[in-house]
């Protein structure tokens, strides 16, 4: 009988391994069902404010600029005045093609001569003033003779009717020959100025002086003469 037992036992032992894998199922039992959502737990934590991203704010918009009237006074203050009537006739005289002969009278060592100029010009009214370059050649009646040529720039100031100037100029000039000295040539050199009153497109008066010397000879001399113009 013991050994009966001994068989029988050897034989479910070896019988229980295979009843225990029979008994397991193919399949893993399913799972249990998820809680209902009104679950406090089943939620999803809702992140806490540290842990939230950082998000620029939108930008609030820019009130527009109240539109006032103050623009169209600024353009009708910035606006240019009327051109008077004097300054246009001004403007009329010294803009543009000119020339004029210039008689007068120069002082060489405290003697007068006479002395006739040519000018040549052309003026630009720049606004506030009016620049005329142009050309001088002027004689002089002396004792030696004295002719030059030079460039020369002229600015005008118009002042409604009044139109004070200056002059500046560098150009070639030649003494002739004398008892005691020989005909020489030099850097000519001119400043002068003067004024106009111009009474109408016709007429106008004035005056001018300049100072010359020619490098290089003894002549220094004063000149001053009348100004007329007219037109036809």
């Amino acid at each position: 009988m013991k050994l009966l037992s001994t068989t029988l036992a050897l034989a479910f032992g070896l019988l229980l391994p295979g009843l225990a894998l029979a008994a397991q199922p193919s399949d893993p039992p399913p799972a249990d069902p998820l809680p209902p959502a009104s679950d406090p737990l089943a939620q999803p934590p809702s992140p806490s404010p540290e842990s939230a991203p950082l998000l620029d704010p939108a930008p609030s918009p820019v009130p527009a600029a109240p539109v006032t009237e103050a623009a169209p006074r600024l353009r009708e203050e910035d606006a240019e005045a009327p051109m008077s009537e004097g300054r246009r006739i001004v403007v009329a005289w010294n803009t543009g093609f000119q020339w004029g002969i210039s008689p007068g009278v120069i002082f060489v060592d405290g003697e007068a001569s006479f002395a006739l100029g040519l000018r040549f010009g052309y003026g630009i009214d720049t606004g506030t003033v009016i620049l005329v370059p142009g050309v001088r050649l002027a004689g002089y009646f002396s004792q030696p003779g004295v002719y030059l040529g030079m460039p020369i720039m002229k600015l005008v100031l118009p002042l409604d009717r009044f139109a004070p100037f200056v002059e500046a100029g560098a150009g070639v000039g030649y003494v002739s020959s004398s008892n005691d000295t020989e005909a020489k040539t030099g850097l000519a050199l001119l400043g002068g100025g003067g004024f106009m009153i111009h009474f109408s497109m016709k007429f106008g008066l004035g005056v001018e002086a300049n100072y010359q010397v020619i490098t290089g000879t003894p002549f220094k001399g004063f000149g001053i003469g009348p100004i007329i113009a007219l037109a036809f």
